[in-house]
């Protein structure tokens, strides 16, 4: 005789197949930005946008050009005295400068000079970098990064946080002090990365241990496991997930 029908052909005690499944499909919230295209992206968007805040420094190349009294085009590259010397004007102190006050340092020194010109300063080929990535990623080490890195740069170039590493507690040191504390979730969430920083020479990156987890399957428009920080309720994971889905049973 056969047994009594559960309605979805699972022994009495075990989860349905499907949910197993799901649950076994489940990735981390975060992960699919770890992919190697995603990964390259950022680091070729990084290579093309110079912040205005941008610090000049020894082995920066900058190209200026110059037209009306006097005309030329020259690529200089800052020299170890943090000079770049430009010919019938003579050296200019840049190291140190911001990028938006290029242009103005510049313009003051080659007025002492020549009438009736205009000058443009752009950077060009900028000096590279040594940061370290550390504590709970997927590749701890020493990485050369251009000098346009920030703290997400390095992070993603370490293939990001191992399955042990946090994607919430991330840490930016330097000289011994804490810069920055980054939650990629702000990025994910919300667009936001107002406390991502541009690196330094011998910065270090550390990204901590995992916090507490949860998985949320089921009837919400992104399911996932999300990791929680003190504070978080069982409401603020739901709205991480997009909400729930228009199929959602919320009786």
């Amino acid at each position: 005789m056969d047994g009594q029908d559960n309605g979805d052909n699972t022994p009495n005690g075990q989860q349905p197949r499907n949910m197993s499944a799901a649950r076994s499909r489940i990735l981390r919230f975060g992960a699919e930005l770890m992919t190697p295209a995603n990964r390259s992206a950022l680091a070729a968007e990084a290579a093309t946008q110079i912040p205005a805040d941008y610090v000049v420094s020894v082995g920066d190349e900058l190209q200026i050009t110059l037209w009306g009294s006097v005309d030329a085009d020259l690529r200089l590259t800052v020299d170890r005295t943090g000079r770049i010397t430009i010919p019938r004007v003579g050296p200019i102190l840049v190291a140190g400068l911001h990028y938006a006050d290029l242009n103005q340092a510049v313009d003051q020194r080659v007025a002492q000079v020549f009438r009736n010109y205009k000058v443009s300063v752009s950077l060009g080929k900028l000096r590279s970098i040594r940061v370290y990535v550390t504590g709970f990623t997927r590749r701890p080490g020493a990485y050369t990064v251009s000098s346009l890195a920030t703290l997400v740069n390095a992070v993603m170039q370490s293939g990001g946080p191992s399955a042990a590493g946090s994607f919430r507690d991330i840490e930016l040191r330097r000289d011994g002090k804490l810069v920055t504390h980054f939650d990629l979730y702000d990025l994910l969430l919300k667009g936001d990365k107002t406390a991502d920083r541009s690196l330094q020479a011998e910065d270090v990156v550390f990204i901590g241990p995992i916090g507490p987890q949860v998985a949320l399957i089921g009837s919400v428009n992104k399911p996932a496991i999300f990791e929680l920080k003190p504070g978080e309720s069982v409401n603020d994971v739901v709205a991480m997930a997009g909400g729930f889905s228009a199929v959602a049973d919320r009786s």
